[in-house]
């Protein structure tokens, strides 16, 4: 990690994904790209936390065999450490940080859909923390996640799928939100939506803590074109005009219909 941690201590910490869903053991010689991104940007969070004192975005890490595993030597932040301690002997999530909270449920559901998936945590204690299909990680005294309808926006980076067929978004603020819909969904419109900017509407789960969207489901695409008609807008105007023609105080006339007195 660069910069100056003299005096913090240090956790070196690695984090390694196991899955065989993709047809073959994903390794860093052959991993899906969406897995790829998606999985780090887990672990960046996980790091990170919500109290930032650690600097995850400069953190030096290896990719290293895992199967795919990402390994940080040197890694300085006390919450981390903490929350680690909490992870290896209990698993109330409500006793972590929401980020990483939040990073763990999308592993621990994940892992629910894929049994063949694993997420293993090692720290410098040889603890291991194991999170797969026969785990229950969840905050025991908790209850955030609410269901809502959202219109979102953002870029299509992936679209389609085999068995699953969902949308990879990419959000303004840089996350990526996997939206699951439905081929016969896609196969009816007719625009090419990857690659393009496009407003969806959908059902999903919100973390009323941290924001955060998960379960999201397509209902439809938006297709929002705002334009400004100014034959319109002048054909209002005019009308407006017609009819205060004869109030010399559009402020003192509003007062009056009011009743407002001096």
């Amino acid at each position: 990690m660069s910069g100056d941690n003299s005096g913090m201590e240090t956790n070196p910490i690695t984090i390694s994904l196991q899955d065989d869903s993709p047809g073959y053991e994903i390794s860093p010689a052959r991993v899906p790209l969406t897995t790829l991104a998606s999985f780090a940007g887990d672990v960046r969070d996980f790091l990170k936390g919500t109290e930032k004192d650690g600097d995850a975005d400069a953190a030096e890490v290896a990719v290293v065999h895992g199967s795919l595993a990402v390994q940080s030597p040197h890694f300085a932040s006390p919450s981390l450490i903490h929350d680690l301690q909490m992870l290896a002997t209990s698993s109330d999530l409500g006793l972590i940080d929401p980020k990483r909270r939040a990073v763990v449920q999308r592993w621990q559901s994940s892992a629910h859909k894929k049994p063949s998936m694993k997420i293993r945590i090692e720290t410098r204690q040889g603890a291991v923390i194991a999170i797969s299909s026969q785990t229950n990680f969840r905050a025991e005294n908790e209850q955030r996640l609410v269901s809502v309808e959202r219109y979102i926006r953002g870029e299509v980076v992936d679209l389609g799928g085999a068995t699953q067929p969902n949308a990879h978004i990419k959000l303004p603020d840089g996350k990526t939100l996997v939206v699951r819909t439905d081929r016969d969904l896609i196969r009816s419109e007719t625009e090419n939506h990857l690659y393009k900017q496009v407003h969806l509407r959908i059902r999903a789960k919100l973390d009323l803590e941290t924001g955060d969207l998960s379960e999201a489901h397509l209902v439809e695409f938006v297709h929002y074109s705002p334009q400004f008609d100014e034959a319109a807008f002048a054909r209002l105007t005019a009308r407006g005009d017609e009819a205060w023609k004869d109030v010399d105080d559009a402020a003192e006339w509003v007062r009056h219909i009011r009743g407002a007195t001096d």
